[in-house]
């Protein structure tokens, strides 16, 4: 399939100036039309008037297939009100553009002598403006039947209120080349790639600076989407991790884009096989209060209740069942997957939940461990709505079922109130201080965290320690050594029934948020 091209259309070679330099076009013909020529994108300048305008389109067409065409220049403006460099869309054109009529006249001539019927002298009088210029009636009529009418654009840009004015070549390159990042994205497709790419969500978080160097070193070498994507990324993690902001790194001297892209990955590898450290470190995420966000009642047919979503033919798992009695999460650990899953950190409880819990089979013969922590935090409601209640009534109906309350809180005082199944255990997540501080935002203290473990092995309760997720850091080893030091001192054996240890575990679409929060 031969391949087809977006055409730009000037008169002046003047106004073309600025678009050339833009999409980087190179000079390809000076007669009869001077035609300049890119990656998917044509300009061709046609000279002044009508016949001119004609000329030089049936030529191009003669030659190239085309899928767009985009006719752009100077235009006269009956209302002395609208400044120079004012865009305005006649035909098609980016949305949201404004729009104004057109007259396309044969000689330069007065605004008002080309004003609709029922204007008078007074040009206080006109009741809307009209924009005057001389090809594009031509460019438009001309194209009507060849190309989709949505592929054809027809955009004015005001450079004089009718007078007599001739305005400088810098000045016309001026006008035109700042109208340039509000339509150039429908003249290449790889522009409007690169537009969309730039107004992802991840790219939102770019300051104007890293977005503007992007744009550049994209429109110089081309980048793949892949390519694309990941420069982005990288972009927005060297901003979180405090590091050299890729505008810096892009202002440096590659000479194709093999060793651009290759250069910025080696370094974003670098850094992040770094040993991480929490010294001096100061992060810009300062959540409020879990306390202030409120628990409310969900409606569903039933719970969410079945194997752990880890669980598969190639991983070792430990066999959990997952109950989902509460919905979302009031904390903000920032690499929870819980508060991207069910959006924003309202929790929500299920509404009968006991008669829900009644509706599970149980088989009495087996032996099932079923966990309340995956899509929530066990405790951090304490037993809102009954929560609780429901919880332990449905394991002490069913004394097979070891039920698991997982926490990062330290709201235990309704179960030191009331007597706790021996078939419930209650395990806390645990990490070191210096990650519960700048990572596990709004949970309980590490202190915390072990003191209320002991008071609930106290009151005879079953508890257990989860290490999960274990950060690699610079102080680690010392840090969760000291931990588990601890931990052997203040608890007997007799108290403990499980401890596990496990890494970050989650999915890209985590990743992709994280990387949308505007946090270091």
């Amino acid at each position: 399939m031969s391949r087809r091209y977006t055409l730009i259309h000037t008169a002046l070679l003047e106004e073309a100036v600025p678009i050339i330099h833009y999409f980087g076009l190179k000079q390809f013909d000076i007669k009869p039309y001077r035609l300049f020529r890119g990656a998917g994108v044509l300009l061709v300048v046609s000279g002044v008037g009508r016949k001119a305008a004609r000329g030089a389109l049936s030529w191009i067409c003669s030659r190239y297939k085309l899928s767009t065409a985009i006719n752009i220049g100077m235009a006269g403006c009956s209302d002395p009100s609208i400044e120079f460099g004012a865009l305005f869309a006649v035909q098609g054109g980016p949305e949201g553009l404004p729009r104004l009529p057109l007259k396309t006249v044969d000689e330069p001539v007065r605004a008002l002598a080309v004003l609709p019927p029922g204007t008078g002298e007074d040009g206080a009088r006109i009741r809307q403006p009209v924009l005057i210029d001389m090809e594009a009636a031509e460019f438009a009529a001309f194209f009507m039947g060849r190309l989709d009418p949505c592929s054809i654009h027809v955009l004015k840009v005001v450079s004089d209120h009718c007078e007599d004015t001739i305005l400088k070549k810098k000045d016309i390159h001026r006008i035109i080349g700042g109208t340039l990042g509000k339509w150039a994205h429908i003249a290449d497709g790889y522009t409007q790639k690169l537009a969309k790419a730039l107004n992802s969500h991840q790219a939102a978080v770019l300051n104007s600076e890293d977005a503007k160097a992007v744009r550049k070193a994209a429109m110089q070498f081309r980048f793949t989407h892949h390519e694309l994507k990941n420069l982005i990324d990288m972009a927005v993690d060297f901003a979180a991790w405090d590091e050299e902001p890729i505008s810096g790194r892009l202002r440096r001297k590659f000479h194709s884009r093999k060793e651009a892209y290759g250069a910025i990955c080696t370094e974003w590898e670098s850094i992040k096989n770094n040993v991480k450290t929490y010294k001096g470190f100061i992060g810009t995420h300062r959540p409020a209060d879990p306390a202030a966000h409120e628990a409310v009642e969900i409606d569903g047919p039933k719970l969410g209740y079945g194997r752990c979503p880890v669980a598969s033919s190639k991983t070792r798992c430990c066999n959990l069942l997952t109950l989902d009695a509460v919905e979302g999460c009031a904390f903000d650990c920032s690499y929870c997957s819980v508060r991207f899953f069910y959006g924003g950190r309202q929790a929500g409880i299920s509404r009968n939940l006991l008669d829900k819990l009644n509706a599970i089979e149980i088989d009495p013969q087996k032996t099932y461990h079923i966990g309340t922590g995956q899509s929530s935090d066990s405790l951090m409601m304490g037993s809102k709505f009954g929560i609780l209640d429901a919880l332990l009534s449905f394991a002490e109906r069913h004394p097979n079922v070891i039920l698991e309350f997982k926490t990062k809180s330290d709201n235990i005082s309704h179960l030191l109130s009331r007597r706790v199944p021996s078939n419930v255990i209650c395990t806390w997540s645990i990490n070191s201080q210096v990650v519960i501080d700048n990572e596990e935002y709004g949970t309980a203290s590490l202190c915390r965290r072990i003191e209320s473990a002991r008071m609930m092995a106290d009151a005879g309760n079953l508890i257990g320690f989860h290490f999960h997720p274990m950060v690699l850091y610079d102080d680690w080893q010392a840090d969760y050594g000291s931990i588990i030091e601890n931990l052997q001192a203040d608890f007997r054996t007799d108290d403990v029934v499980m401890v596990s240890f496990g890494t970050l575990t989650f999915i890209k679409p985590v990743i992709r948020k994280i990387r949308e929060q505007p946090v270091k």
